[in-house]
């Protein structure tokens, strides 16, 4: 190891000291293995030992529990060093609780350093410690050490002062240091000031944002809800309407049933009519009294066979009927209906295949008009009602567009005139 030379020269170091009233008195030994109390090292080294090896905060901390200060926070960190060193010189209470706090503290580097012997070793313990940076250990370990030569305590005393003075100058830029680091700071505390202004702003824009969004959230839901429940609904009427068209379907195809039973019977009536009639026609003559004029006898004989023919038939005297809409099939067998019983019948489909146009025309014609309600569009059958109405001609609604409905309507129609024509 090459040997480190001292910061300054022993002469120097003695000179500094003695124009400021310090100097090394000779080494107070209590034996030979025994280290010395702080007390018992004299000259320089108290100032040095109590600023290097303790902090301030300790310091006061010593100061409160052996009450040497009173009330510490009168006295300022200079002041307090001050009072202190002051206390080194002698043993007493605040003496010797620092010296268990150094030892105390301590104790590894102590331990270390109690089997040295020699300048070379102190010295290579020394220029560790300073490599390391662990000088206040080391320094409270050697100031005190039994085989401490005056070189060594010259050396490390030197060391000691010099890093003082280059620590204040390092604690004079790092004071600039830190007064910039402060007014960088300031300005770091400021932007982020402004920063987390700024994101608060856009937090509650967000959390606005975010509550609107939630109300039309929920309001889409209760929307959602009230369509699907609509959709049920129409889907319910929907059924309604099946099951209702299904019951006009049912009751037309009774009022069919109705009708056709009624043509049955008339049918009936009819075939017993016509049944009797036959009955008649071969029947036995009656015994013959005496002859009378031929005319007389030709208009005897055909007068019952008129009015056989004429029983049970409606004559409507040439009238022309008009019949609006009812089934292509049908209208053929109630214009043979209506030839039969002297008259004519005219169709209109009621706008479907036929013109408008042609329908009045055809209701100019006509003496009557009949529509079934069941088999006609709506608009043919208000345009049917104003323009027998602007004309005068009667019309007669039927309840369906069967024939026997037809053929009812025709005598009851035309059974006033024949009251009036008898």
């Amino acid at each position: 190891m090459s040997e480190r030379r001292p910061l300054v020269s022993l002469s120097v170091l003695k000179s500094a000291m003695a124009s400021e009233g310090f100097e090394l008195a000779p080494l107070a030994r209590r034996d030979a293995g025994a280290r010395r109390r702080i007390w018992e090292i004299v000259g320089a080294s108290h100032c040095s030992i109590v600023g290097t090896c303790l902090t301030i905060v300790e310091l006061r901390k010593i100061a409160r529990r052996t009450g040497f200060l009173g009330d510490e926070t009168r006295f300022n960190d200079y002041q307090v060093h001050g009072l202190f060193v002051e206390k080194m010189h002698d043993e007493n209470i605040v003496s010797r609780a620092v010296q268990k706090h150094l030892d105390a503290r301590y104790e590894g580097a102590i331990r270390k350093a109690k089997a040295l012997d020699g300048e070379e070793a102190l010295l290579a313990y020394w220029e560790s410690a300073i490599d390391n940076g662990f000088v206040p250990g080391a320094y409270w370990a050697l100031i005190g050490h039994p085989r401490l030569t005056p070189g060594v305590e010259t050396r490390i005393f030197g060391d000691i002062h010099m890093m003082s003075h280059l620590s204040g100058a390092a604690h004079r830029g790092d004071a600039r240091e830190v007064a910039e680091a402060r007014r960088e700071k300031a300005e770091i505390a400021r932007r982020l000031a402004s920063v987390i202004a700024e994101r608060n702003d856009e937090l509650t824009v967000l959390r606005d944002e975010i509550a609107r969004l939630g109300a039309e959230l929920r309001e889409a839901r209760a929307l959602a809800a009230e369509c699907e429940s609509l959709r049920r609904e129409i889907d319910a009427l929907r059924a309604e309407e099946r099951s209702d068209e299904m019951l006009r379907e049912l009751a037309a195809l009774r009022r069919a049933h109705a009708d056709l039973r009624e043509d049955h019977e008339r049918l009936e009536r009819r075939y017993e009519r016509l049944k009797v009639k036959e009955t008649r026609s071969i029947a036995p003559p009656a015994p013959r009294s005496p002859a009378p004029p031929l005319a007389s006898e030709i208009a005897v004989a055909a007068a019952p066979i008129a009015d056989e023919e004429r029983e049970g038939e409606t004559d409507l005297c040439g009238r022309c009927l008009l019949y609006v809409g009812g089934r292509p099939r049908t209208v053929c067998r109630l214009q043979r209906f209506v030839e039969q019983r002297n008259g004519s019948l005219i169709h209109h489909d009621g706008g479907m295949e036929d013109s408008r146009a042609m329908l009045s025309e055809l209701v100019r014609r006509a003496d009557a008009v009949f529509f079934p309600v069941d088999c006609v569009s709506h608009r043919a059958v208000g345009a049917v009602k104003s323009l027998c109405e602007s004309h005068g001609i009667p019309y007669c609604p039927l309840r369906s567009a069967s024939a026997s409905a037809f053929e009812k309507a025709i005598e009851t129609l035309a059974a006033p005139v024949a009251e009036a024509q008898r």
